[in-house]
C-alpha cells in the first residue's frame, strides 16, 4: 500500500517548522502524585492556641500502689500532696515561597487558572507535609537566637527508658531524658521488627496507664509486620480473584492497634529514615499553633510577583507515658 499522490496529512500541517494548524490536544486535568498526606500530624488531638514562642503545659502522673493497711482506730498519718508537673516547648517555623514573572501570570497556562495561585496550593501541601517531617525527626527543643532558629522537641524526645517505652537493640542507644531537652543517641546495631517488641512496648504503656490505638510504620516496617508468623492461624474474608495478607489491625495482649503506614518515616537522613515506629494515643498529643497557616506577598522586586506560607507552631506531647516507641530498627 501507498499513499496517495498531493495528500495533505498531519505530517505536513504539524510543527515541523514551528508552528502547526492544528490546536494542541492538552488535556485539562492536572495530574498529581500527591505524597501530601500526613497521617501523624492528621490523627493529632485538637490543636491548642499559643500566645508565646515557648509554651507550657501541666500533667501529673498517680503514685504507686500501696496495700498498707491502716489499724482500727489508727490516728491518719498526713500524707504530703503529690504537685502537678510543668512541662514546656518552644514555637519554630516552617515556610515555602514561590515567584512567577509578570509574563507568566499575563499566559493562559494549561490546567490552571493562575501559575502563581497554582504554585502556592503545592507550597502549602509541601509545607504540611514538612511540618510532620519536623516533628518525627530527632531534635531536641532550642529557644534560638538571631543566629539559630528556634526548634521544637520531637516526638522520640520525649521517650526515655524510665517510662520503658524503647526496645534498645544494645547499650549503645541511649534514651533522652524525655522533657525535649536533649535527642535519643541510636545504637549502630539495628534489628528487624518483631512481634517480642510490640508486645512488650504495649504492655509497657498498658501498665503506665495508656492506651495507644495508633502505630505509625514506615513502608517497609509495614511489609514487615503483614509477614508476622502469628498470620497463619488467622481467618479472613477477601473478594474472589484477590490474594493478599496485609495486617491492619494488630491484636496485642494489652488491646487492638492500627496499623498505619506514614511516608514520612521512611524519609530523611541515615539516622532517622525507617528507624522508628511509634505508638501513640492521638488523645495525648497535638499541635500548638502560634501563627496557623499563613499566605502573604513579599516585597515586590521588578517584574515578578512572590508569595510566601507559613506556619509556626510547636509539638505539645501531654504525657510521654501514655505513648510507645520502638527504635533502632532496620528498615
Amino acid at each position: 500500500m501507498a499513499l496517495i499522490s498531493n495528500s495533505t496529512t498531519s505530517y505536513l500541517t504539524k510543527a515541523a517548522t514551528g508552528g502547526s494548524e492544528h490546536p494542541e490536544d492538552v488535556s485539562t486535568i492536572l495530574y498529581n502524585l500527591d505524597k501530601a498526606d500526613t497521617p501523624i500530624l492528621s490523627s493529632a488531638g485538637k490543636p491548642r492556641k499559643a500566645t508565646n514562642t515557648l509554651f507550657e503545659w501541666v500533667n501529673e502522673t498517680l503514685s504507686d500502689r500501696d496495700d498498707t493497711a491502716v489499724l482500727e482506730g489508727d490516728e491518719t498519718t498526713r500524707a504530703a500532696s503529690a504537685l502537678t508537673t510543668r512541662s514546656n516547648n518552644v514555637c519554630m517555623i516552617l515556610s515555602r515561597n514561590a515567584t512567577t514573572t509578570g509574563t507568566q501570570e499575563a499566559m493562559s497556562n494549561f490546567t490552571k487558572a493562575s501559575q502563581l495561585g497554582h504554585q502556592m496550593a503545592r507550597k502549602s501541601k509541601e509545607l504540611k507535609r514538612d511540618v510532620e517531617f519536623a516533628i518525627t525527626r530527632n531534635q531536641a527543643k532550642n529557644v534560638g537566637n538571631a543566629t539559630t532558629a528556634r526548634q521544637t522537641a520531637t516526638f522520640i524526645t520525649w521517650f526515655n527508658t524510665g517510662a520503658k517505652f524503647n526496645v534498645s537493640a544494645d547499650a549503645g542507644s541511649t534514651t533522652a531524658t524525655g522533657d525535649g531537652s536533649d535527642t535519643w543517641t541510636r545504637s549502630a546495631t539495628t534489628r528487624a521488627v518483631s512481634e517480642a517488641q510490640i508486645n512488650a512496648v504495649m504492655e509497657s504503656v498498658f501498665d503506665n496507664g495508656g492506651d495507644p490505638r495508633l502505630m505509625f510504620v514506615s513502608p517497609g516496617h509495614k511489609v514487615d509486620i503483614s509477614a508476622f508468623t502469628g498470620r497463619t492461624n488467622t481467618r479472613e474474608m477477601v473478594d474472589k480473584g484477590t490474594v493478599g495478607s496485609p495486617i491492619s489491625i494488630y491484636a496485642s495482649d494489652f488491646g487492638d492497634i492500627s496499623v498505619v503506614p506514614c511516608r514520612t518515616l521512611g524519609k530523611g537522613a541515615a539516622a532517622d529514615a525507617n528507624k522508628d515506629i511509634y505508638i501513640l494515643d492521638p488523645d495525648h498529643y497535638r499541635i500548638a499553633e502560634l501563627r496557623t497557616y499563613t499566605s502573604f506577598p513579599l516585597a515586590k522586586i521588578g517584574d515578578s510577583e512572590s508569595r510566601q506560607v507559613l506556619y509556626e507552631f510547636g509539638l505539645q506531647v501531654d504525657s510521654g507515658q501514655a505513648h510507645g516507641l520502638i527504635t533502632d530498627l532496620t528498615t
